[in-house]
């Protein structure tokens, strides 16, 4: 940030015109006895000059009036926007644009920056773009492509934005849309909720396997029935009357999950899985991802990994998404040792970690770790499991078997 200065006397008195008595200051020393003419926020990789013109003008409307801002507050401000992505930066440049480079005092662009993630910017510069994106993009607006030539799609994105309380407000960034004050609709998506757990994308199957014109929604799970009634009618469908051989997803994402990495995986993971019971004839029902779900918004970070590591063992037992299901439910089952990627680690964690064997630090050298963990996770045995590329996977039922039987020698030994 940089603030351009003046001397408040002179300031003053000479209405700043003395262009010799304005300085460029870096935040630092004592600046009491000055008023702020200029400010440029940020730092040199953020571009929020247009918000900079707000503040400028801001500034000019307090000196009118005599009332001057604190340096104090401009730095508040400066705090909020050096968390800013680029992305967002662009949306205070675009506010400022469509509010033609005016606000009423510095609480409205504070209250702007902290709610910032409400706002969206569509990269559409006119009604007539936001028409094609509509037609193209929106349940409902699909059209024959004889008939795109005549449309008018000013007038249908007009209408659009009407019905989900869109206001028109096109800038040089595209189409600003602060989704606090809209309707739910298709064509953007408003902040997502906190309990969302499942995006998916739900096509009406009979025309997905009839027709390359079918319809297909978006709907974030769980959401109440009142929403999946609306969502299905849009596909030609009753929810109330949904059987499992109506429907079919084409896609399922997971969202609102801390660990991007594991969530990439899991996408793909869903990605593969749809394509190959698709190909082996199986569609994939609502219903189905419905339980799918209801087990996934328990995952953490271990049970996803867990969940993943039995997909990739048992992938060719997977034949359609019931299987997938089960794997998801059976994750309390299992045990998985993320650091142990082959029979040396192996061998290291049974010495190191299970109790079995006494302190072995000065013979350590001469442990073949390799054979032993090769002894020691044969079939039925205690730690029998498979590497995996999340780690060691083991059934819990050998282990707790184990675990009683040392306890119930211990009792004998008493």
């Amino acid at each position: 940030m940089k603030v351009i200065v003046a001397n408040k006397d002179d300031y003053i008195r000479f209405n700043a015109r003395l262009l010799n008595k304005l300085n460029t200051f870096e935040l630092t020393g004592d600046t009491e006895d000055y008023i702020i003419h200029r400010v440029k926020l940020g730092k040199d990789t953020q571009d929020v000059s247009l918000m900079d013109s707000c503040i400028n003008n801001l500034l000019d409307e307090q000196y009118e009036k005599r009332e001057y801002i604190k340096l104090e507050e401009i730095q508040a401000i400066n705090d909020l926007i050096l968390n800013l992505n680029k992305d967002e930066c662009h949306i205070l440049n675009a506010y400022a644009e469509v509010n033609r480079y005016n606000v009423k005092n510095l609480n409205e662009i504070e209250e702007l920056i902290s709610n910032i993630n409400d706002y969206q910017i569509l990269e559409k510069y006119n009604l007539h773009e936001l028409g094609l994106l509509i037609a193209e993009k929106v349940p409902g607006y699909k059209m024959d492509i004889n008939v795109i030539p005549f449309m008018n799609f000013a007038k249908l994105a007009e209408n659009y934005l009407f019905d989900a309380n869109i206001k028109e407000q096109f800038c040089s960034y595209g189409l600003l849309v602060n989704t606090r004050e809209m309707l739910d609709n298709e064509l953007i998506q408003p902040k997502l909720e906190d309990d969302k757990v499942l995006k998916i994308e739900v096509v009406n199957k009979k025309e997905f396997e009839e027709s390359s014109m079918y319809s297909k929604v978006t709907i974030y799970l769980p959401t109440t029935k009142e929403r999946l009634e609306e969502k299905f009618k849009l596909i030609n469908l009753d929810y109330n009357k949904l059987t499992i051989q109506d429907t079919h997803i084409t896609k399922c994402e997971i969202v609102n999950f801390y660990d991007e990495i594991l969530a990439t995986r899991f996408n793909k993971v869903m990605e593969y899985q749809i394509e190959k019971y698709f190909k082996n004839s199986y569609t994939t029902p609502f219903h189905e991802i419905e339980l799918l779900c209801n087990e996934v918004k328990n995952f953490d970070n271990i049970r996803m990994q867990k969940f993943l590591a039995i997909e990739e063992i048992k992938d060719n037992k997977i034949n359609y998404i019931h299987d997938l299901v089960n794997c998801a439910k059976q994750t309390s089952k299992y045990n998985l040792l993320p650091n142990v990627n082959d029979f040396f680690d192996m061998g290291k964690y049974l010495v190191n970690e299970t109790g079995h064997f006494d302190d072995v630090s000065l013979l350590e050298d001469y442990i073949d770790y390799y054979k032993l963990a090769k002894d020691y996770t044969q079939k039925g045995c205690t730690y029998n499991g498979k590497f995996t590329e999340y780690g060691y996977l083991m059934e819990k039922e050998f282990i707790e078997k184990e675990n009683k039987e040392e306890s119930e020698n211990e009792e004998e030994f008493e």
